[in-house]
């Protein structure tokens, strides 16, 4: 019975994305759908990290994260959706709105909330490697951290924009680097290719086409594609006007 309960929320929380009986995660794609509260939307293993998972919260004025001043044996990534997060990482605390990330080493606390009017939304990844984590050479490379997307400069590229958030090894991955692309109307951001890295985009505006593993998945704002390990996979913006998606990959 909850073998059962559980592939229904499974189905319920994620399209396209298939799953082994050894619950590993194929390349595929999530549908956003606007959670209440926390929801969980994806599960499992991949070829670098056991357990991935993928979580959107919904953190109301005046709230503090359900998993505040937790901490947990997990690297994580937040990303805000909308409206402004309030945070303290390593001692600094900083109000940060949408498209801004906050990086978080294993075992370490940290407190998000919403001190803002609006709704805040997160998307919150959290991993370990199967390797194990290497937490003096997290540390070395910058360790917790946030990014705020208003201080990020915009470069402009032949086929749009581009801004870089980071580029170095985690506790987790031995490399792990995440951008912003902008990308304008009818336009591929590169000829599909593959890399050992496993690789994840985000739509955040507009609208695009994500070929990967043979198979073409429309994406609206909210969307996100996980592309495993050497399966070839690119994106074209199949809309009238640009669209700007986060691109991170790792190993």
């Amino acid at each position: 019975m909850k073998m059962k309960v559980f592939a229904f929320l499974v189905l319920l929380s994620v399209a396209n994305l298939s799953f082994s009986q050894s619950n590993t995660i194929a390349s595929g794609i999530y549908v956003w759908k606007a959670p209440s509260s926390q929801e969980q939307v994806l599960s499992g293993s991949t070829t670098f990290l056991e357990p991935f998972q993928v979580y959107v919260e919904v953190i109301k004025s005046g709230q503090k994260s359900i998993r505040t001043s937790e901490a947990n044996a997990t690297e994580e990534l937040l990303i805000v959706k909308e409206g402004h997060l309030t945070v303290t990482v390593a001692g600094q605390t900083k109000s940060v709105g949408a498209g801004s990330i906050v990086f978080q080493m294993p075992n370490e606390n940290y407190n998000p909330e919403n001190k803002g009017s609006a709704d805040l939304v997160l998307y919150r990844l959290r991993y370990t490697a199967k390797s194990g984590f290497d937490l003096e050479r997290g540390k070395s490379n910058g360790g917790s951290f946030i990014v705020d997307w208003d201080v990020l400069p915009f470069k402009k590229t032949d086929v749009g924009g581009r801004r870089d958030f980071f580029n170095k090894p985690t506790a987790a991955c031995t490399r792990f680097e995440m951008h912003v692309t902008t990308l304008n109307a009818g336009l591929p951001s590169h000829a599909p290719h593959e890399h050992a890295e496993e690789e994840v985009i985000l739509l955040l505006k507009g609208n695009a086409t994500m070929t990967v593993a043979g198979k073409e998945y429309p994406m609206a704002p909210g969307d996100f594609v996980f592309a495993a390990s050497r399966d070839f996979h690119g994106i074209r913006n199949s809309g009238k006007d640009q669209c700007e998606y986060f691109a991170f990959q790792w190993k």
